[in-house]
């Protein structure tokens, strides 16, 4: 399915949506499947780019977030937090990088029991490869947002995240 018929299937459904789901506010439900179908549709134009280079959104995403730390790498933990995805996943993603020999691991200096992810030569080029191919889409998915709007979607998101995380903390309480 495409991203276009994602949102007009999220349109048609909204009544039924509300029929449904009598105690949650409807349009806090619309905005949490409008998130999801964003999230689909950068999977959508960035999946297929990647593929050649034997990537996924969150292998790259990974990737950027390793070569980005620099030199002195980053431990696993961090790029956890950073991509957003749970340790056993985080794994199995950073094994799938190593042995493409795209990052390596290293002991921490301060503590041997860390392990810390360094980027290769080959992923630091990897990376601005990707990059470049990914630019002209990235700047498509944006092109309907003006700089004003871009600046107003980034303050609503971050508002958005940050009463998600208290939502997170509710949720574990009630959990």
């Amino acid at each position: 399915m495409k991203t276009s018929d994602r949102l007009k299937a999220i349109d048609n459904s909204r009544e039924s949506w509300r029929a449904s789901l009598s105690r949650v506010p409807p349009d806090d439900v619309t905005l949490i499947r409008l998130i999801r179908v964003a999230s689909q549709g950068i999977t959508a134009f960035t999946d297929p780019m990647l593929l050649e280079a034997g990537l996924t959104e969150s292998s790259y995403h990974s990737l950027i977030v390793i070569v980005a730390s620099g030199d002195k790498g980053i431990t696993v933990t961090a790029v956890c937090d950073q991509v957003g995805q749970a340790r056993a996943n985080m794994t199995r993603i950073l094994k799938l990088l190593e042995a493409a020999q795209l990052t390596k691991m290293r002991s921490d200096d301060r503590d041997a029991r860390r392990k810390r992810v360094v980027a290769t030569a080959k992923g630091r080029r990897l990376v601005r490869t990707c990059s470049e191919r990914l630019d002209p889409v990235v700047v498509t998915a944006f092109s309907a947002l003006g700089d004003r709007e871009k600046r107003s979607l980034d303050e609503l998101l971050r508002k958005l995240i940050a009463s998600m995380s208290e939502a997170e903390s509710e949720a574990q309480r009630r959990a």
